[in-house]
């Protein structure tokens, strides 16, 4: 077994015994971590394997959490923060999310959907490396500055709370919305294995390496791009979506430029274009914030950030890629030594 998949399985097992061993606070916070998780696999299918650096991959999620924060609010009727606004009735492109299915539903396919729209208009127009990044970022400041503006609809900055661990239309503790969000996550994690390891996830490493070779040989890469950025965007569509119930609160900082940096490191450190430092990347810095946010109330961001640029800078390849390295020339050393006539 390779260890990668040696990896996996124990942190499988690790976040599934997790809520018997430790507190509701922190099974909470280890139900988030695995929605950011599933929100950094999305970015590393177009980053890590097809070299799509994205400064605004948060828009997704954010639209995700939105369309499921809108429809708690308003499974009521008119919420609190509408009515101040002068809104008497839920507004008609809000009610047909008053169905729990539909909303689900929406939450994943409306952002696959802007994925694939905005990556036909980019990818078909030849755009590529830091252009992409660019047009990326841009989008994520317009989309969380529209969505402040938006006050009647969206509370604006103050974001919308007390949405409820609500999931279906059905209302979950704190433990069961843990293992189902831990299930949608493995489901999704086995599927990207799957899909990395075929022939299309080939062709994506082949984009990233040499885009020209490829055309070369008669592919159209702007279609595998297209294909790779819509369904990372229904991921991380599902991420948002997930988000609610678990934080029960979203604002415009979730669809910002914030988000889609910080995910940016958590790929960085764990290591790119391996789905398993895509899981520890996040673990790891998302739990040293916590830690020591809690810990040292006021140098926690400075410590962090220079553990980080030293892990960024003497580990290009991520905590995994170099814990894989090593296993390999390990490997080798000892298949060389096996064959050495002496």
């Amino acid at each position: 077994m390779r260890l990668n998949r040696k990896i996996d399985i124990g942190i499988l097992v690790f976040l599934a015994v997790f809520p018997l061993v430790f507190s509701a606070y922190r099974t909470e916070l280890m139900g988030k971590t695995l929605v950011f998780i599933l929100f950094a696999i999305s970015l590393d299918l177009i980053w890590g394997y097809a070299g799509l650096m994205s400064f605004g991959h948060a828009v997704l999620f954010g639209i995700g959490g939105y369309i499921m924060g809108l429809a708690r609010a308003c499974a009521d009727g008119v919420p609190d923060f509408m009515q101040r606004y002068g809104v008497t009735e839920v507004p008609a492109f809000i009610a047909p999310l008053q169905s729990p299915g539909l909303a689900f539903a929406l939450g994943i396919l409306i952002p696959g959907a802007v994925a694939a729209v905005l990556g036909f208009f980019i990818f078909f127009s030849r755009v590529r490396g830091v252009f992409f990044s660019l047009i990326t970022l841009a989008l994520a400041y317009v989309v969380s500055t529209f969505i402040s503006n938006q006050q009647q609809y969206t509370n604006g900055y103050n974001g919308i709370g007390g949405l409820g661990r609500v999931l279906w239309g059905v209302k979950f503790d704190l433990t069961q919305l843990y293992y189902i969000t831990l299930a949608l996550a493995a489901l999704v994690f086995v599927l990207c294995v799957r899909l990395t390891g075929s022939r299309f996830g080939k062709t994506l490493r082949s984009i990233r390496e040499n885009e020209m070779r490829l055309t070369f040989l008669g592919y159209d890469p702007a279609f595998f791009k297209v294909a790779v950025f819509t369904f990372s965007g229904m991921i991380a569509g599902l991420a948002g979506v997930l988000y609610i119930p678990m934080n029960q609160f979203i604002s415009p900082n979730e669809a910002g430029i914030t988000l889609s940096t910080v995910v940016l490191v958590w790929l960085a450190v764990g290591g790119r274009g391996n789905l398993t430092g895509a899981v520890c990347g996040t673990m790891i810095v998302y739990w040293a914030q916590l830690l020591l946010s809690e810990r040292i109330s006021n140098a926690w961001t400075l410590i962090l950030g220079v553990v980080i640029i030293c892990v960024v800078f003497f580990l290009p390849q991520g905590v995994v890629g170099k814990l894989l390295d090593i296993v390999y020339h390990r490997q080798m050393r000892e298949v060389l030594s096996s064959n050495d006539p002496s």
